[in-house]
């Protein structure tokens, strides 16, 4: 049974940007999910894993502007793809100094510059982790969006504008 339910997850992501296509990786396997795993340090949480057996990464849609969400990451073929999770991953906590709370799954209009994680300081009885959104450029604020990565889909596909909290 699906966690999403009836969502067809296919209709976020945009299927015709020549540039997204270098967000989007082949069909996602155990090893991968496992390699990923060892690299973060922190266990997949199957619903991001349900997303990423539809598409393994990508770019959202135009039709979903109200979300700053712009990109899902994927997990690529090697922990050193091109903007894979993995890939990515170091960068955000050395270069950037995010703080290691979770995976960082959701770049946003701004770049790079407030992410969407899963914060797994906080989870819901499904061991899911919370969603929150990371501003880099006021000293790594952190927001509360969503109760989980299924709540927090079901906003973007209705095209909700996101309501958040400050946790700081």
């Amino acid at each position: 049974m699906s966690l999403f339910g009836d969502i067809d997850l296919t209709k976020l992501f945009d299927h015709d940007s020549e540039y997204g296509k270098s967000y989007v990786f082949g069909e996602l396997t155990d090893e991968m999910i496992a390699r990923a795993e060892q690299t973060l340090g922190y266990k997949m949480p199957a619903s991001y894993i349900e997303l990423l057996k539809v598409q393994n990464g990508g770019m959202i849609s135009d039709e979903f502007d109200e979300s700053w969400l712009t990109t899902i990451y994927g997990i690529g073929p090697t922990a050193d793809t091109y903007n894979s999770l993995e890939e990515r991953f170091e960068n955000w906590k050395e270069e950037w100094e995010y703080p290691d709370i979770g995976i960082p799954f959701g770049e946003t209009q701004s770049a790079g510059h407030d992410m969407y994680y899963m914060d797994f300081r906080s989870a819901d009885e499904n061991g899911e982790p919370r969603i929150v959104r990371i501003d880099n450029e006021m000293d790594n604020e952190v927001y509360f969006v969503a109760d989980n990565l299924v709540e927090f889909i079901k906003l973007i596909i209705a095209n909700q504008e996101i309501e958040e909290k400050c946790l700081d």
